[in-house]
C-alpha cells in the first residue's frame, strides 16, 4: 500500500487550526464568564467609587433607601425576566402598573375591603397578561408589537376610569403596604421584592415549569417534540409578568396613597435594562431572578449616586441609555460566539 496521501484527504494538519480553535474557545468562555458576573463587578466598582465621591453614600440609611426605591421596579423586572428567558418582551407593564393601582383604589371607594381591593388590582394585571398571551399565541404576532398596542389601550383605559383625576385610598392600612417597615428598618416592599425573587429562582431552577421556560428560549421545537407544554408555558409567563407588574403598581400606589395613570412611566424599558444588566439574554434561554436583583440594585445605586452628585436629570437619562446600549452590545457579541 502506498504511503502517498490521497487528494481527498486534504492538506496535512499542522496543528495550527486546533490551537486557534482552542484559543478562541477559551476566549469565548472567558468573555461569557465575565458577562455572567459583570453586574456584580459593576456593583462593587460603583460602591467603591461612591464611597469616595459622597460621604452619605454608604450610610445604612442611604443603602436602605436605595433598596426601597428599586423594589417596585425590581418586581416589574422579575416578571420581565421570565419573558426575556423565552425570548419575548412585554411593553405593556408600564400601563399595567398604573391600571392596577387605579383599580385597587377605585375598589376601595366602591366599598370593597382591603383584601378584596388588592385582589381586584392583581386580577386586572393578570387579565391583561392573559390577553397578551392569548393574542400572541393565537395570531403568531410579534409580542413586542402586541404588547406595545396593549400598553396604549390599557393606559387609555386607566385615563378613562379616572377621567384624568386623582383618587385617594380610603383604607388607612393600605399606606402601610408601600411605606411600612419591619422593625422600623426595612420596608415591607423590599421584603416582597426579595421574597418574589427567591420564589422565582426556585421555580426556574428546580421545577419542570421553570426548565420549560428555558427550553422555550433555547429550542422551542425540540421542547415541543419532547412533549413539554410549550404553549401553556408561554401563556403563563405572560400572565405572571403582568401580574407582577400589577403587584408593583399596587405598592407604588400605596406609597402615595393616590392614583396616577402614568405611575409606571418608563418601566417597560427600565425593567428590560435591569434584567439584561443582570445577565438575562435578549436572545432567550439565559437568565435568572437573582441575577435580575443584582441588575436592579446596580441601576438603583447608579441613579442614587448621580443624584447625590447633583447630576442633571438629562445627564442621568443619557447615562442610563449608554449603559443599556453597552449591555445590549455585549449580549449580542457573546450570543454570536
Amino acid at each position: 500500500m502506498s504511503d502517498r496521501a490521497s487528494p481527498l484527504d486534504g492538506p496535512p494538519s499542522s496543528g495550527v487550526a486546533p490551537a486557534a480553535s482552542l484559543r478562541a474557545g477559551r476566549t469565548g468562555a472567558a468573555l461569557a464568564h465575565a458577562r455572567e458576573h459583570s453586574a456584580l463587578i459593576l456593583l462593587v466598582l460603583l460602591l467603591i467609587a461612591g464611597s469616595f465621591l459622597s460621604e452619605v453614600f454608604l450610610t445604612p440609611r442611604n443603602l436602605l433607601n436605595i433598596l426601597w426605591a428599586v423594589s417596585v421596579l425590581g418586581i416589574v423586572a422579575l416578571g420581565q425576566t421570565l419573558l426575556l428567558i423565552t425570548c419575548r418582551f412585554d411593553m405593556s407593564v408600564a400601563a399595567v402598573v398604573g391600571l392596577a393601582g387605579i383599580v385597587t383604589v377605585l375598589a376601595q371607594l366602591a366599598g370593597f375591603g382591603l383584601v378584596a381591593s388588592l385582589l381586584l388590582g392583581v386580577a386586572s394585571g393578570a387579565l391583561v397578561g392573559f390577553c397578551n398571551g392569548l393574542i400572541v399565541l393565537a395570531t403568531g404576532a410579534n409580542p413586542f408589537l402586541v404588547t406595545l398596542g396593549t400598553n396604549l389601550l390599557v393606559y387609555s383605559l386607566a385615563l378613562t376610569l379616572t377621567e384624568s383625576r386623582t383618587f385617594y385610598a380610603t383604607i388607612p392600612e393600605f399606606n402601610v403596604i408601600g411605606r411600612g417597615k419591619l422593625f422600623d428598618t426595612l420596608h415591607y416592599s423590599v421584603l416582597v421584592f426579595i421574597g418574589i425573587a427567591l420564589v422565582l429562582e426556585f421555580v426556574l431552577r428546580r421545577t419542570v415549569f421553570g426548565r420549560t421556560i428555558y427550553v422555550v428560549g433555547l429550542n422551542e421545537v425540540a421542547g415541543r417534540l419532547s412533549g413539554l407544554r410549550i404553549q401553556t408555558t408561554k401563556l403563563v409567563t405572560f400572565v405572571l409578568c403582568s401580574t407582577l407588574a400589577a403587584v408593583a403598581g399596587i405598592i407604588m400606589t400605596a406609597r402615595n396613597n393616590s392614583t396616577v395613570a402614568n405611575a409606571g412611566f418608563g418601566m417597560e424599558f427600565d425593567s428590560i435594562i435591569a434584567a439584561v444588566l443582570g445577565g438575562t439574554s435578549l436572545f432567550g434561554g439565559k437568565g435568572g431572578a437573582l441575577r435580575t436583583v443584582i441588575g436592579v440594585v446596580v441601576l438603583g445605586v447608579m441613579n442614587n449616586l448621580l443624584v447625590l452628585l447633583n447630576v442633571p436629570i438629562e445627564a442621568q437619562q443619557i447615562a442610563k441609555g449608554a449603559v443599556f446600549l453597552l449591555v445590549v452590545w455585549a449580549d449580542s457579541v457573546l450570543s454570536r460566539r
